[in-house]
């Protein structure tokens, strides 16, 4: 839950690029925030223009000044129903019994009004007019990865940061078809390039997929290894899946594609494939 961009606010105040939600029964817009209420971490609907946010709990209905919101790019509603996220539902809270608690919003009463979605209750329950209202069909908070068609030099909103080159560029994550393989891709802006590993060479690109979305982190992995939710860029030209992962190398993180067959990563780097045997692997959260 802590690779969403989540800032603490109070009194109906949101940041820019506040993810909306909804909207109230008297056209009030909604965003999504969250709040920390009797040892439970709670989705919360906040509403600027009442200058609250409001969790539902225990049966009712509670206003609140201190809450957290929600900003970022390319999240998306999915309908579900009866206690079910999708498998891109964002982690919003969770509960004293260490149950993770989802965004889900539903219509009540002329509203469309977030709420939490309780998986082991089998609904949503939203919070309204002083009571907690269940929903039994829903929309969930989610954010599906997006691999945006763009070039080297135009980063779109909610790019994943990587890591940096040598001279300190930034470098984000990206990936190229090249003959018949999909590739993770290092994409350095300030060269105006993507660079991938194929064939024991560093291969520049100009065109190339960036990934959007938050909701991911890097964990350690080695030889060929990669942890469950591992985010794969696709298959090669034989059908094997390979993984996007970033690895320390003459003072540069860079990205580069970790191939499980092979027992290791190749990175990109100085006109080279070079292999490595420890690295990081992304995985959705």
């Amino acid at each position: 839950m802590t690779d969403h961009r989540w800032m603490h606010f109070s009194n109906g105040v949101v940041p820019p690029n506040a993810v909306v939600a909804g909207h109230d029964s008297d056209g009030d817009t909604i965003y999504v925030g969250r709040a920390f209420f009797s040892n439970d971490m709670l989705p919360a609907k906040v509403i600027p223009n009442k200058g609250k946010a409001y969790v539902a709990y225990a049966r009712e209905e509670h206003e609140l000044e201190n809450y957290e919101v929600l900003s970022g790019y390319s999240y998306e509603w999915l309908p579900a129903e009866n206690g079910a996220v999708p498998p891109s539902a964002v982690k919003v809270g969770r509960n004293v019994d260490g149950e993770y608690l989802y965004a889900g919003r539903g219509y009540h009463a002329g509203s469309l009004t977030m709420g939490k979605v309780h998986p082991s209750h089998g609904c949503l329950y939203i919070p309204y007019d002083s009571d907690e209202v269940k929903i039994f069909a829903y929309e969930v908070l989610s954010q599906p990865e997006r691999w945006i068609d763009t070039t080297a030099t135009n980063i779109p909103d909610g790019a994943l940061i990587a890591g940096h080159d040598s001279n300190g560029d930034t470098i984000y994550v990206g990936r190229v078809f090249r003959n018949g393989d999909l590739l993770p891709a290092k994409v350095v802006p300030a060269k105006g390039k993507a660079y991938a590993a194929y064939a024991q060479a560093e291969h520049e690109l100009t065109d190339v997929q960036v990934l959007t979305g938050s909701g991911f982190r890097w964990v350690p992995a080695s030889h060929g290894n990669v942890a469950p939710g591992a985010l794969s860029s696709g298959p090669n030209v034989d059908g094997e899946s390979l993984y996007v992962g970033r690895a320390i190398y003459c003072d540069s993180l860079s990205v580069g594609k970790i191939h499980p067959s092979h027992g290791c990563i190749y990175i990109p780097f100085g006109g080279e494939e070079v292999r490595l045997e420890n690295y990081e692997v992304l995985v959705r959260i």
